[in-house]
């Protein structure tokens, strides 16, 4: 009888062990997207602010979109995004959004991209091809000051 049990509980085992070599894979798989695209979302998060910065520097009186370029160049290298490719846009907006109020306003874009082949973690592209983007960026347009 002792025998008996013996040989199930050891039964028992190996399908464990089989079970847990098909679901795995699987959960690891699961496991890494998560990370990844969280990663991915909070790098976006830091373009964001970047942008959104460098817009508020641009929009103030007698401020170069050179200047504003140095403080986004700034806030995205501490963050650790070294390629990226800013624009400050300063002029009527090309969309023909009118502010409320002030029609007359220029307006100041601040575009980044960043490619994401930088800054991934696991290349989740080879197991699920085109889920993950190319490049990630932000547009922040806002009204310049004093026009």
């Amino acid at each position: 009888m002792d025998r008996v049990n013996r040989l199930r509980r050891s039964s028992r085992r190996g399908t464990t062990i089989v079970e847990a070599a098909f679901v795995l894979p699987l959960l690891l798989l699961i496991v890494l997207g998560i990370i990844e695209y969280g990663w991915l979302f909070f790098n976006v998060q830091q373009i964001t602010n970047a942008a959104r910065q460098g817009a508020r520097v641009a929009i103030l009186p007698d401020v170069t979109p050179a200047q504003a370029e140095a403080v986004i160049t700034e806030i995205l290298q501490r963050a650790g995004l070294d390629r990226y490719s800013p624009t400050v846009e300063v002029g009527p907006d090309p969309e023909g959004i009118v502010i409320p109020g002030y029609p007359t306003r220029t307006a100041v874009r601040v575009r980044i991209s960043v490619p994401t082949a930088g800054l991934r973690i696991v290349n989740m592209n080879a197991f699920a091809p085109g889920l993950e983007p190319e490049t990630i960026g932000a547009t922040v347009t806002m009204a310049r000051e004093g026009t």
